[in-house]
């Protein structure tokens, strides 16, 4: 992974330690100069027209549409949507399955300490339901001391009332991957009906994601956290629930339900350059390999933990510190003893270390702790600079 901080210009032009990637990634020269492309060669819409201009975008978008087909395993790319992130697909989700699909006394099962895009959009179905006089129940997923779910608790908690279960991969703030084969398959179980929603932003480009392995309904995620643009995303529906999602958006490009894809989903003009990143993004990832990048932010996320457990001042939050096993997938976050986070924060600022604290869009309270994010263009140098300003801070707290 030495030369590959080179294809990251904006590390590589300035002396920035860049360790906030579950938030955004950094985008590779490569990503860019195909978005450049795109202004500058053939800047049309698509699906619009009859240009040679036109049908190149066209091309383009579906090559992309069979770049994700591949690197998520998809069956095909009619189960294959574009969104502009996990939020939209989720809201996406809770409109057209949970709005015309959930009966009075329903259940959804979602986490609480889970991210805000997973939750709050069925508890927004709950209150919509609510004012149509339904009553549905919100049932809480729980977490364990280590940051993992409670396996024997959930399936406990799923009857034949449950319509729908909101999982995540690996987690925004623990950084623990979840045991999404097994949990699907106990749940099934219980009750082969109810969809199974799995938001895989932070596994995405991280570790191998095969939704046919996954064996789930439905799957997202956002294409600025696997080195894509903002504004771009993926929501992968399995094609035999396409009968029961009703569309939210209609307009240009909507084609009649008989014909189940995603042209029953993106409506309207997408954000193409997005899309066109999505597919610059996933070549990129192919020539490191997945199984690479997995490897590499393992070693970083170990050497980061084995650092940090030096300063004795730290708390470490759920994640690896607490779990039994060797795991790292580029996520640990701590606080430390007597310090409020916006002041390590503050201070971390202007030695150009950039991390995480405060708001981390889980409706749990985490405000209080700082996250500290890998990813393939970060080197234990990074972590080296990181780990001697938090000591100097805790040095200058204790005078």
């Amino acid at each position: 992974m030495t030369d590959v901080r080179n294809d990251f210009d904006f590390i590589n032009n300035q002396s920035v330690v860049y360790l906030d990637s579950s938030s955004t990634s950094l985008k590779p020269n490569s990503v860019l100069k195909d978005v450049n492309d795109y202004y500058q060669k053939y800047p049309f819409n698509i699906g619009r027209g009859t240009s040679k201009f036109t049908q190149e975008v066209n091309k383009k978008v579906d090559e992309t549409r069979e770049l994700v087909r591949k690197f998520i395993n998809a069956s095909s790319t009619d189960e294959v949507v574009f969104t502009n992130g996990a939020t939209e697909a989720s809201n996406l989700l809770s409109y057209s399955y949970g709005l015309p699909n959930l009966k009075n006394n329903d259940e959804v099962l979602v986490c609480n300490e889970d991210h805000k895009s997973t939750v709050l959009p069925w508890i927004h179905i709950q209150d919509i339901l609510d004012k149509l006089g339904l009553t549905i129940q919100l049932v809480n997923i729980l977490i364990d001391f280590e940051g993992d779910y409670k396996e024997r608790d959930l399936i406990d908690k799923v009857n034949e009332r449950t319509k729908v279960v909101v999982l995540t991969h690996i987690h925004n703030m623990y950084g623990l991957e979840m045991d999404i084969e097994n949990l699907v398959s106990s749940i099934r179980q219980k009750n082969k009906g109810c969809k199974i929603i799995l938001d895989a932003s932070q596994s995405i480009g991280h570790i191998k994601v095969d939704v046919q392995r996954l064996n789930v309904d439905f799957l997202y995620f956002s294409g600025h956290k696997m080195f894509a643009l903002p504004g771009s995303g993926v929501l992968y529906i399995r094609k035999d629930n396409y009968q029961y999602l009703t569309p939210f958006r209609i307009g240009g490009g909507y084609q009649n339900q008989s014909v189940p894809n995603y042209n029953n989903f993106e409506c309207g003009t997408l954000n193409i350059p997005g899309i066109l990143s999505l597919g610059s993004a996933i070549k990129y990832i192919n020539r490191i390999t997945v199984g690479e990048i997995e490897k590499y932010v393992y070693s970083l996320t170990r050497y980061l933990y084995n650092e940090l457990v030096q300063i004795k001042q730290i708390e470490f939050n759920k994640g690896i510190a607490k779990c039994k096993c060797a795991l790292g997938y580029g996520i640990i976050s701590f606080k430390i003893q007597g310090i409020l986070p916006t002041d390590v924060i503050e201070v971390l600022n202007e030695y150009n270390i950039i991390v995480r604290g405060g708001n981390f869009c889980n409706t749990s309270n985490t405000d209080d702790f700082i996250r500290v994010s890998l990813h393939i263009y970060n080197h234990k140098e990074d972590i080296d600079k990181l780990v001697k300003v938090l000591k100097y801070i805790v040095e200058e707290s204790l005078y």
